[in-house]
């Protein structure tokens, strides 16, 4: 163990002092390059909140301009040469509005109205080329650029007061003068430099354009994004913007940044790596010898550990915080008797997952049957009706003497064409409880009458109602009520509805149809509403929740239970149709069935689209 110490305490002396002669060797040129660019870093940052001040300026420019020439009466007072009613319309934005000018300008580039006057102009100010030619119909119209008059410029919004012609446009825009310049220097943090065309703006030039006729030249200005300047008593690094408008880009803007706090900052940081370096180099010593120490430790906790193993201790394990060859070595011993561990978890394991997987097969197989099963019951249970209309409608044919005139043979061979349709439409749609699964339900969309559904329903269930000796009652709240729907799949609701108001109704009492107009109250339109009544027992209302689940279904006595199928069939329909349904015990007794439908639900889906593109 000395020996291994010695040759550690060694490679950790030259690992340790290795880095630190490399620091005092760095350069500072080195240094200088990193500060420069986290320098150039911060600078750019602050440079861009002078991008955020003017696209605010823009945005104020162009959506006051855009309002007041929306704005209700403008138009109409401009057409009148009506300035005192003008003027009302911009009363409130007199002293409201940061803003250097505004102007109502006519179609011949007269100023018909100032809010804010600059400085004294004559009634056809030197208007800037795009808005002339716009007043003119020579040309286009850009919303936001740049504006010279009187030797001044102005970054300035303007936009067009249309009729049934150009009445004329709206101009409004803020002066490049020193307050704007000393506001941009204040977000910036250094000197601010505009250019446009062979002028530059500073804040020193009290408003006015400053012609240049130094070396560095508005062209310059715009020709690299930052340079530094390194010569003369104030060293500093310059920003370059660009002014850019609806025309593209028109100036640019330098900011500039005295970078003497960097060159200090430099100065200090060579002389505190120096003083750190001399005293890393007394530390490493004692650093090496711990650092020694600790590496050699590790050994120690492995030869004890391999004795537990030795021993026939598999739950032990070798506790290394070292991360070297040692601490691998420690590792995949631990990792060893991890798995070891670990088999027998695993046995474990894989033994639970395939009872688990067991379970749920025999679930779904169970599942699977029990479906099979209330398929096989809801066919010979749904098809029950149609058929006995089938067998009823067929006996009455048969009791028909051949005297009897055609017309009514035909009604009754019809009947029998209806109710063979209706067989086929149940057995389509009893798969359509399934197929919903993985789909909306498809409809075959048609212009019908609900007088019709009644009808045709009543037919195939008549047998049942004169057996029962049930008065049917119908009401409508207007005559002749027509809506698009899928006519099979509705009659097939109605029928499920009136059958099981029929099933649950006593001998002798009364079922009522009632068909009304309402208001939807989940967005524009009218929708119909179907209510089945009957005199029944009705449900309880602890029950009402769920009768509209599928397989659902309730002990009624002596009644034959149903595959509970039916509602929820009903359900699907009606939501397919963008419809709803719901159920309710009445005050009295019995129970109701109300559906509500689009007259048309494929408008109804468009207004929808409408509302939700409006609300966004």
């Amino acid at each position: 163990m000395r020996s291994l110490l010695h040759k550690l305490l060694l490679s950790s002396l030259l690992i340790i002092l290795l880095p630190m002669g490399l620091a005092i060797l760095w350069t500072s040129k080195t240094l200088s390059t990193i500060l420069e660019r986290r320098f150039a870093e911060k600078s750019r940052a602050q440079a861009e909140q002078v991008k955020l001040l003017l696209s605010e300026k823009q945005e104020t420019a162009t959506g006051l301009v855009h309002w007041i020439a929306e704005m209700p009466g403008v138009a109409d007072a401009l057409k009148k040469k009506e300035r005192a009613r003008l003027f009302q319309h911009l009363l409130p934005l007199v002293g409201s509005v940061q803003m250097d000018f505004i102007e109502i300008l006519e179609p011949d580039g007269k100023i018909f109205l100032r809010v804010h006057d600059p400085s004294a102009y004559g009634d056809r100010p030197a208007l800037a080329k795009d808005i002339q030619g716009l007043l003119q119909g020579k040309g286009d119209l850009s919303n936001y650029g740049v504006e010279e008059r009187a030797g001044r410029a102005y970054l300035r919004a303007a936009e067009s007061i249309e009729g049934d012609k150009i009445l004329g446009a709206v101009n409004a825009g803020y002066a490049l003068n020193r307050d704007l310049v000393k506001k941009l220097e204040q977000i910036a943090g250094g000197k601010v430099l505009i250019a446009i065309g062979d002028y530059l703006y500073t804040s020193d030039a009290a408003g006015q354009p400053v012609k240049q006729t130094s070396a560095v030249t508005a062209e310059s200005i715009r020709s690299q994004e930052s340079q530094w300047h390194r010569d003369g008593p104030s060293p500093s690094l310059e920003i370059r913007l660009p002014l850019a408008t609806d025309r593209g880009t028109e100036g640019a803007i330098s900011i500039f940044y005295p970078s003497r706090e960097m060159t200090a900052a430099i100065g200090s940081l060579q002389k505190a790596l120096f003083s750190v370096a001399l005293l890393g180099i007394a530390l490493a010593f004692s650093i090496s010898w711990i650092l020694s120490q600790r590496l050699t430790r590790p050994l120690k906790e492995l030869v004890r550990g391999t004795e537990q193993v030795a021993a026939g201790d598999y739950s032990a394990s070798v506790g290394m915080e070292s991360k070297d060859e040692i601490g691998a070595l420690a590792a995949s011993f631990n990792r060893m008797l991890q798995e070891l561990r670990r088999s027998k978890a695993e046995v474990e394991g894989y033994r639970q997952e395939l009872e688990r997987k067991f379970a749920e097969r025999s679930k779904e197989l169970a599942d699977t049957e029990k479906k099979r099963a209330a398929m096989a019951h809801m066919i010979a249970h749904d098809l029950k009706n149609p058929l006995l209309g089938i067998k009823k409608t067929l006996e009455r044919l048969e009791q028909t003497p051949p005297e009897i005139n055609g017309g009514q043979r035909k009604k009754i061979l019809q009947d029998l064409v209806s109710a063979g349709d209706l067989v086929i439409g149940m057995v389509n749609e009893m798969l359509d409880i399934y197929r919903s699964d993985f789909g909306d339900l498809p409809l075959a969309l048609s212009p019908l009458r609900v007088e019709e559904l009644i009808q045709t329903s009543l037919r195939i269930l008549g047998p049942e109602l004169e057996e029962k000796k049930i008065e049917l009652i119908t009401r409508a709240d207007a005559p002749h009520i027509s809506l698009v729907a899928d006519k099979r799949r509705l009659t097939r609701l109605l029928i499920n509805l009136l059958s099981n108001a029929i099933k649950f109704s006593p001998h002798q009492s009364r079922i009522q149809i009632s068909t009304s107009l309402v208001e939807s109250d989940v967005g524009p339109g009218t929708r119909v509403v179907i209510r089945v009544e009957d005199e029944g027992s009705g449900i309880p209302e602890r029950d009402l929740p769920r009768i509209f689940d599928v397989f659902y279904s309730r002990d009624q006595g002596n009644l034959e239970t149903g595959t509970g199928l039916g509602l929820p069939y009903c359900k699907l329909v009606a939501e397919a149709h963008r419809g709803k349904i719901w159920a309710e015990s009445r005050s009295g007794g019995g129970f109701a069935v109300s559906v509500a439908l689009p007259l048309n639900p494929e408008e109804e889906q468009l207004a929808y689209a409408d509302q939700d593109t409006d609300r966004r």
